[in-house]
């Protein structure tokens, strides 16, 4: 009977050790394809994000998915606003943040891949205001600026002796309304955004003198050891999609200018 049991014991051992190595296997093998990166992302953020016929499009979203499967993760976006997507990349209940600025503050606490685009800021006004014609005109106006961005930060290190009043919004929704009723003289965000919304929606808006700043636009990951190696797969997937066109094709979709343009 205590042979039985030592030799039943044994068995078992060597099924756990199988076990476990076959795991481990996977797991190296498997860090592509298996795996799901979770995406936040903004429902209202066109055209780097938006619904539409319930379909998620949009520029950013278009890049991200192609990133993402090339190198061979799976993909799963996360709606919230824009605040909901910053609480939830801070909590780890994502693992990355759509159209997120590189910025050197944001570095402290996150690892980021390689930018897929670098966005400028730009003021857009009314069309019918011909009071802003230049980014000096903007002292004594009322300028808004969408909470969580990082374009007023950029408007004020490139500009810091204007005396402006910031407006802040929580989202898009009223801002580009307020600017084209006058509401406030002027509102500040990227210029791919608003060259999109003048075009494509129409809206009764003018971009105001040159786009200014360069900020690099990447997917942030918390610092570990495995989000890094997750880091280093994407910045393979990153440079290959821009060598082979994927990325200009998507910009000119969008914009109908390729934003690769800025890096050379």
């Amino acid at each position: 009977m205590n042979r039985f049991i030592l030799f039943l014991a044994a068995g078992l051992l060597l099924v756990v050790a199988g076990c476990g190595g076959s795991g481990e296997s996977e797991a190296s093998e498997g860090t592509k394809g298996d795996n799901v990166i979770t995406v936040g992302a903004v429902p209202d953020g066109f055209p780097t994000s938006f619904k539409e016929d319930d379909e998620l499009k949009g520029f950013s979203v278009d890049i991200i998915k192609a990133i993402v499967e090339e190198a061979g993760y799976e993909i799963e976006f996360v709606m919230t606003d824009w605040n909901g997507v910053l609480a939830n990349l801070q909590s780890g209940k994502i693992d990355t943040a759509s159209n997120f600025a590189a910025t050197e503050e944001r570095g402290q606490e996150y690892n980021f891949t390689d930018p897929y685009y670098s966005s400028k800021a730009a003021i857009a006004t009314a069309e019918d205001d011909d009071t802003l014609k230049e980014i000096e005109d903007l002292t004594g106006k009322q300028i808004g600026n969408i909470m969580g961005t990082n374009f007023e930060n950029v408007l004020k290190e490139q500009y810091p002796d204007l005396d402006y009043e910031p407006v802040t919004y929580e989202s898009t929704d009223v801002i580009y309304t307020d600017a084209g009723s006058g509401k406030v003289e002027g509102i500040i965000h990227g210029r791919e955004h608003l060259m999109a919304q003048i075009s494509k929606r129409d809206l009764p808006l003018r971009i105001v003198g040159e786009p200014f700043g360069d900020q690099p636009v990447a997917l942030p990951f918390k610092k570990t050891e495995e989000n890094d190696a997750i880091i280093a797969d994407l910045n393979k997937a990153i440079e290959a999609l821009k060598e082979d066109g994927k990325f200009s094709e998507i910009s000119l979709e969008y914009f109908g200018v390729d934003l690769l343009e800025d890096e050379q």
